[in-house]
């Protein structure tokens, strides 16, 4: 049976994924005059953030100015720094302060073009064991992420391909990237012609145990991981397979498989029925304390308020979660003493009805908004399980977001964004990292590619010493004529 024809279709810039990055990047070439082609593996935009807590990191806003709070680029800098060095100690980390420096410079105008966009940020995240001051912002609704962007992927200059993947990259002879090659949701295989470039926000590759394999521990590689089952590492295999140069490959950090809004309105108990740690606390310092935990046993529990409110976050939790109308039965359900559950979530909600900002039993400072504690029944308990969060490898780029090379030369053609790019995700421990570098990064990608003002590139790779010419690739590379 004769083969059928693979099509094409011709646009200005490719947009490989439509969470925050390819959001922020559709957005942008948009707005510079470009026609753009969108490709995205859900059957929506939004990515991992609309399911995510929605916590975005911003610094010198008029929402901190509102309260009073004074903060500034350099002192973003010294506390990103201090959380990409605790990392040094468990992996191979290669920080792009520049990076992070420009994120300082330019999230306050990804939080002025969300503010323009409808999304509402209503209160701030205390987190002092990372930040010196308050800058991470809670939005309203993640749902709030997608609506903002929807009528960029709505309007006629933008054809998006749903529940469609994203195969291999396409070069000219030269090595310029021209477009890509992707399958359609009804199987069709079409080359997409991108003029001036492709943009990767494919995301990380944390739903990928392969992939990981490759650079964990196997005891590791096969853990649950957090998100949605599409970031699987395409843009990383699709730019490898060009020369891109990956970095922080191995940073991927480990973390209890729970959204932190949960956390808000949860306490972590031991087999004891006692609570062990701060819950809202440093990532690490949570994975730490459920490990040291016998047989790493322990559970968070809430109430049916909460359940019901937070649905979404109940359904990602890795375990199912039991429960029972009174804590005196769920206290037997999961093994614990009743009374001693009784006593603990008594002493909980005598804190937040204290008034207290400090929790006096493990140095907690974020509580629920309302401050309204675990009363209601029915009453829920869900197994705490350490496993994956998002990576933090990717790409080294030019302030440009133009990928570069192992030699430390821009790939003609090709940009890439969010959890595809390497350099900034090493302070992701900041909290509201990975959507804001996402929203951020996009932004200025969609307008590169789609305006051709580039950067020249302001790092060089150190493998550029040894290597006589540009490293090869098993991975197919698939050439057009320009």
């Amino acid at each position: 049976m004769q083969q059928e024809e693979t099509k094409s279709i011709e646009t200005d810039v490719l947009v490989i994924g439509a969470g925050p990055a390819g959001m922020a990047a559709v957005a942008a070439a948009r707005e510079s005059g470009a026609s753009v082609v969108a490709v995205e593996a859900q059957d929506r935009i939004g990515g991992n953030a609309i399911w995510s807590t929605g916590y975005v990191v911003f610094v010198d806003t008029p929402m901190q100015r509102a309260e009073g709070i004074e903060d500034d680029v350099e002192e973003f800098l010294e506390d990103a720094g201090v959380i990409a060095d605790r990392s040094r100690g468990d992996f191979g980390v290669l920080y792009d302060e520049k990076l992070a420096r420009i994120y300082g410079e330019e999230s306050a105008e990804t939080y002025r073009q969300l503010i323009e966009r409808g999304v509402r940020f209503p209160r701030f995240i205390h987190r002092p064991k990372q930040h010196q001051l308050d800058r991470v912002a809670a939005v309203e609704d993640t749902q709030m992420f997608a609506a903002a962007y929807q009528p960029d992927f709505d309007s006629d200059e933008v054809t998006v391909f749903y529940r469609s993947s994203a195969r291999r990259l396409l070069t000219d002879s030269d090595g310029a990237v021209v477009g890509a090659r992707i399958t359609t949701d009804d199987g069709t295989t079409v080359n997409v012609i991108a003029s001036r470039g492709v943009v990767l926000c494919a995301g990380g590759y944390q739903a990928n145990p392969d992939m990981r394999a490759r650079y964990q521990p196997e005891s590791r590689s096969t853990k649950p991981y957090l998100g949605i089952d599409t970031a699987r590492g395409d843009g990383h295999l699709m730019g490898g397979a060009v020369g891109g140069d990956l970095i922080n490959m191995t940073f991927i950090p480990s973390l209890v498989i729970v959204a932190s809004s949960m956390l808000e309105e949860s306490i972590a108990i031991d087999r004891q029925g006692r609570r062990f740690h701060d819950e809202t606390g440093v990532y690490e310092d949570r994975v730490s304390a459920v490990l040291a935990q016998p047989d790493q046993w322990a559970y968070y529990v809430f109430d049916g308020v909460t359940a019901e409110k937070k649905a979404q976050y109940v359904e990602q939790m890795p375990d199912e979660a039991v429960s029972s109308e009174t804590l005196e039965g769920l206290a037997e359900l999961i093994g614990v003493p009743a009374d001693q559950l009784v006593a603990t979530v008594d002493e909980w909600n005598e804190t937040l009805e204290s008034g207290a900002t400090v929790d006096p039993l493990q140095g907690r400072v974020s509580f629920p908004v309302d401050r309204r504690g675990i009363r209601t029944g029915p009453f829920f308990a869900s197994r705490m399980v350490a496993g994956c969060s998002f990576i933090s490898g990717g790409f080294q780029v030019t302030t440009s977001m133009q990928v570069v090379d192992v030699f430390g030369d821009p790939i003609p053609g090709l940009f890439a964004a969010g959890d595809c790019v390497g350099g900034f995700n090493p302070c992701a421990d900041l909290g509201g990292i990975h959507i804001g570098g996402g929203l951020t990064f996009g932004r200025i990608a969609g307008h590169a590619v789609a305006s051709g003002d580039l950067a020249k590139p302001h790092t060089t790779s150190p493998l550029s010493r040894f290597l006589p010419s540009r490293v090869g690739t098993t991975m197919e590379i698939v050439h057009v004529e320009s």
